[in-house]
């Protein structure tokens, strides 16, 4: 009788990581945004602080790799957007992830620039790999 309960118990903690592996890239990607935006903001709109920029952009890079951890085969639920070909086309994926990661590696190694039109260009770099990855493998809004 305790096999078959821990059997169970195991079985729906399992199943509930899986449930939450959603929210929890959500939540993860939403730590990425926090950092992402400002920049946007400051590049679009303006005023540009360097000093904020810099600090956005090495939050940006502390916390752009930690999303793409929480992809663990079969871990798609009601919550997430995640498409199945994350997994069917894992080596696109894994170019999605390497290519995002460069430019903000990028826009962090040239936040300290005078050059604005660099760093704008770095930025966008980022916009476009996050565009990219989002058609090939974000489904629309649940």
């Amino acid at each position: 009788m305790n096999k078959w309960f821990a059997a169970v118990m195991l079985g729906l903690a399992c199943t509930q990581a899986l449930a939450g592996a959603g929210e929890d890239r959500q939540r993860s990607f939403k730590k990425v945004l926090l950092s992402y935006e400002p920049i946007g903001v400051m590049l679009r709109d303006g005023p540009f602080r360097k000093d904020q920029f810099i600090k956005h952009a090495d939050a940006l890079k502390l916390v752009a790799r930690e999303p793409f951890k929480l992809f663990a085969p079969g871990t798609i639920d009601e919550v997430s957007r995640a498409k199945p070909e994350i997994w069917t086309q894992a080596a696109k994926w894994k170019q999605e992830e390497v290519r995002f990661l460069q430019a903000v590696d990028a826009l962090q190694a040239g936040a300290r620039s005078d050059d604005l039109a660099t760093v704008k260009n770095k930025y966008n770099a980022i916009s476009q790999s996050c565009k990219s990855c989002h058609d090939a493998f974000r489904g629309p809004k649940k």
